[in-house]
């Protein structure tokens, strides 16, 4: 009997010991499980609850200062909640307080977004979504056709295959069949308004037609290259893929992946290489676009972490390529559509887009960075219905510009 007895006793202390355990290990970790931290804010009616569990977690930028850029109840938000239960301090962002401010002020009154990221690192100094709204739906999932912003993608590709050609562009147009519409370069239309007959452009070369942002050259460039030779510059470009901006373990900030047909025909091409038809792209992918001809030819993965390392996330592009096409994008600036963004001895390079929507006014592009010869900052802009991106979104750029002069971007 008594062996039994202190078996049993025996039993009954190891059970205690494991309730111990196990109450003490869920003591200990509960606190910071963010499922528990959720649980405790719905049904926690203690007077000093947002005492014990804080409400909402703080963000710093780049330079410690307080930041309030995520809204409440975002997923931004989320992953900084998270994010502090986890580290016990305010989360550090790469966030440039006075470049966001800055970008947020210019973009007041109007629909779009702003991503400005630093090429060499892919650290994002200013991340805009105007209006401000509970989910960052522009600047990192909001998906909009690119318009001739994407002529540097399809330049840099070209350059990449070795395809450099030369093509007639006349005022009429071009066509890859006889099925299909023309495809027109603007100035048809301004001429028209003018009552005067436009020439065309004649025999041109990619230098000349990224100037001039020619949809002629482009369209045929497009059939040139080929669906084979897009694809794989879409697939080292990860022009598809998503890009996780901040993460935490249960929840992530993610930009998401382009709309990029797969396959597409000869006669699908055309408008895609000019950034219309089926093609759309976020105003982050842009940015990334615009980072690796910045980068010659390498796209750092984006973070919005102070602590994350840069890492590579593509290749896309050659060294010969990407130099190529920098000197285009700065012609265009110099001399081109993006002559706004002309800054004297900041040498910038940009692409202007102006996309077409079919439903209602042309949204407004303009991607750049600055200096051509080492550059420090990519800054991709756009306007929603805003028109001409030479117009109102190259304007926001030079702000954006000249506001990272003044903080020693480009010292």
């Amino acid at each position: 009997m008594k062996g039994r007895l202190v078996i049993s006793g025996i039993a009954f202390c190891g059970a205690l010991c494991g309730l111990v355990f196990a109450h003490a290990r869920w003591m200990a970790r509960a606190p910071r499980d963010p499922r528990f931290v959720r649980f405790m804010r719905r049904n926690n009616l203690r007077a000093n609850a947002n005492e014990v569990i804080p409400e909402r977690g703080k963000a710093l930028d780049r330079r410690g200062c307080p930041l309030d850029i995520a809204e409440a109840g975002s997923t931004f938000q989320k992953v900084i909640d998270e994010l502090q239960l986890a580290s016990g301090a305010p989360v550090p962002l790469t966030i440039d307080a006075d470049l966001q401010a800055k970008a947020e002020s210019l973009m007041e009154g109007k629909l779009g977004a702003v991503v400005a990221l630093e090429p060499a690192t892919g650290r994002i100094r200013a991340l805009v979504n105007a209006p401000r709204a509970a989910y960052l739906t522009r600047a990192l999932n909001g998906l909009y056709p690119p318009g001739s912003t994407f002529k540097v993608f399809m330049a840099a590709a070209a350059l990449s295959a070795d395809v450099d050609p030369v093509f007639d562009c006349p005022a009429a147009g071009w066509r890859p069949n006889r099925s299909t519409s023309p495809i027109r370069d603007s100035e048809v239309a301004e001429f028209a308004r003018r009552r005067k007959a436009w020439k065309g452009f004649g025999r041109i070369g990619m230098s000349e037609a990224m100037v001039h942002s020619a949809n002629t050259y482009f369209a045929q460039l497009g059939y040139a290259l080929g669906a084979e030779r897009f694809d794989a510059a879409v697939a080292a470009a990860r022009l598809r893929d998503s890009a996780t901006v901040l993460a935490a373990n249960t929840v992530s900030l993610t930009g998401a992946g382009g709309g990029v047909p797969d396959g597409a025909s000869a006669a699908t091409l055309a408008p895609l290489a000019i950034g219309q038809g089926a093609l759309q792209l976020t105003p982050l992918g842009v940015a990334l676009v615009t980072a690796a001809v910045a980068d010659d030819g390498l796209i750092l993965a984006p973070t919005l972490s102070e602590a994350a390392k840069p890492t590579l996330r593509a290749r896309p592009f050659t060294f010969a390529a990407a130099q190529r096409v920098k000197k285009m994008m700065r012609a265009a600036v110099r001399r081109g559509t993006g002559k706004v963004c002309d800054i004297p001895g900041l040498e910038v390079c940009g692409k202007t887009g102006t996309a077409q929507t079919g439903k209602g006014a042309d949204h407004a592009w303009f991607t750049c960075f600055a200096p051509a010869a080492s550059p420090r900052l990519v800054v991709t802009v756009l306007v929603e219905g805003g028109g001409f991106g030479a117009r109102s979104a190259a304007p926001v750029a030079r702000g954006i510009l000249l506001e990272a002069q003044r903080l020693g971007y480009f010292r």
